[in-house]
C-alpha cells in the first residue's frame, strides 16, 4: 500500500472543491493508504513540525490548497529525515508552485510518482540575525511587495475569492487599491546595505526568486532545478512610472534582477521592523540583518 498525506487548509480560498475532486477520488483510488494533516492557523514552522513528525520513508505528500500551505510542505520534507516526496495541487490564489511544478490533479499526481517522475527541488534558505528562518520553493520578499500581500488575507478578499472572483484581473484591481493608498509608507529604511555596501535611498524591495513567476503574473525563472543559483532583484517602486516600467518588463519578459550563486545579506545600521514574505506567508518583524542562500539539500518533487 501507497502512503499518501493529503495536506489541506480549510480556510484556502478554493477550499469547497478540495472534497470532491481531491479527498474523493483519492479514497476511490485501490493501492493507497490515506492519512489527512489539517494547516492550522499558526506559524509556518509549526505546521511544519507537526506534519514532519507523522513523515515515514516512501511517503508520498499531496498538497491542496495555495502557496502557504504548500510552504508547510516544503518545510515538512527539508525537517524530516525520511525518504518522502511532494507533490502540489494548486487551490489558492496565485499557486505560484503548483505553476512551477506543473498543474496536475491527485491521480496524476499518484500516477506520476509510481512511474518515478520526480525530480530534486532546492529551495531557497533565508536566516534573521544569524538564525535560521524558513525554506521556501518559489521565492522570498521583504518591503512593499510583501506589505501588499496582507490584501489578500482582508476578510473581504478572501470572502469574494471563495465567491468566485478569482481572476488575476481581481487581483490586479485590489493591489492597484492598496498601492495607491500606502505608496507614501516607509517600507525599507534609508540605511540598507547588501552584502555590506550601501544601497541607496528610497529602495521599496528586495526579492529572492528561485520559481517560474511570482504573484501569478511576473516571471521569474526554472531556479529550482539548480542547487545554487537563484534570481536577486530590488527597486525603488513607490514611484509610480518605475513601479510600471518594473511590472510590464516582469510580465513581459523576466523580473529584472541579476542571476547569484552566492548567500545575499540585507543589513540595517540600526534593527529595523520590516515584511518578509515567503510565497504569501508574511509576518512584521524587526530584524538587523536578513540573508538568503540556495539549501546544499535537495527535496523530492513530482513534476509533470
Amino acid at each position: 500500500m501507497q502512503r499518501v498525506i493529503l495536506v489541506y487548509n480549510p480556510k484556502s480560498s478554493k477550499q469547497a472543491r478540495i472534497q470532491t475532486e481531491v479527498i474523493d477520488k483519492l479514497q476511490s483510488m485501490s493501492g493507497i493508504q490515506i492519512g489527512k494533516f489539517t494547516v492550522k492557523t499558526a506559524p509556518v514552522e509549526e505546521n511544519a513540525k507537526n506534519l514532519a513528525r507523522i513523515l515515514m520513508d516512501k511517503d508520498l505528500v499531496i498538497v491542496a490548497g495555495g502557496d502557504g500551505s504548500a510552504t508547510v510542505g516544503v518545510n515538512a520534507a527539508m525537517m524530516t529525515d525520511k525518504d518522502v516526496a511532494l507533490g502540489i495541487l494548486g487551490y489558492g490564489n496565485f499557486n505560484d508552485m503548483a505553476r512551477m511544478l506543473g498543474e496536475s490533479d491527485c491521480e496524476e499526481i499518484v500516477a506520476d510518482y509510481a512511474a518515478g517522475k520526480v525530480q530534486d527541488l532546492y529551495p531557497l534558505e533565508a536566516y534573521a540575525d544569524g538564525k535560521f528562518y524558513k525554506y521556501a520553493a518559489c521565492y522570498f520578499t521583504i518591503g512593499m511587495f510583501a506589505e501588499s500581500t496582507e490584501e489578500f488575507n482582508a476578510k473581504d478578499t478572501r470572502d469574494n475569492l471563495k465567491k468566485g472572483k478569482k481572476g488575476i484581473f481581481y487581483s490586479i484591481r485590489r493591489l492597484a487599491r492598496w498601492y495607491f493608498k500606502n505608496k507614501k509608507h516607509t517600507f525599507l529604511p534609508p540605511d540598507i546595505h547588501m552584502d555590506d555596501e550601501p544601497m541607496g535611498n528610497n529602495v521599496s524591495d528586495v526579492m529572492f526568486i528561485n520559481s517560474r513567476t511570482v504573484a501569478k503574473m511576473m516571471k521569474g525563472g526554472e531556479y529550482w532545478r539548480q542547487p545554487t543559483v537563484y534570481r536577486l532583484s530590488y527597486g525603488r517602486l513607490k514611484s509610480f512610472f518605475r513601479l510600471i516600467c518594473f511590472m510590464t518588463r516582469s510580465i513581459l519578459y523576466r523580473i529584472p534582477g541579476e542571476e547569484v550563486s552566492n548567500a545575499t545579506k540585507i543589513t540595517f545600521l540600526n534593527p529595523a521592523k520590516v515584511e518578509i514574505q515567503a510565497e504569501g506567508e508574511y509576518e512584521k518583524r524587526e530584524v538587523y540583518e536578513f540573508s538568503v542562500r540556495k539549501s546544499h539539500k535537495p527535496i523530492k518533487v513530482v513534476v509533470r
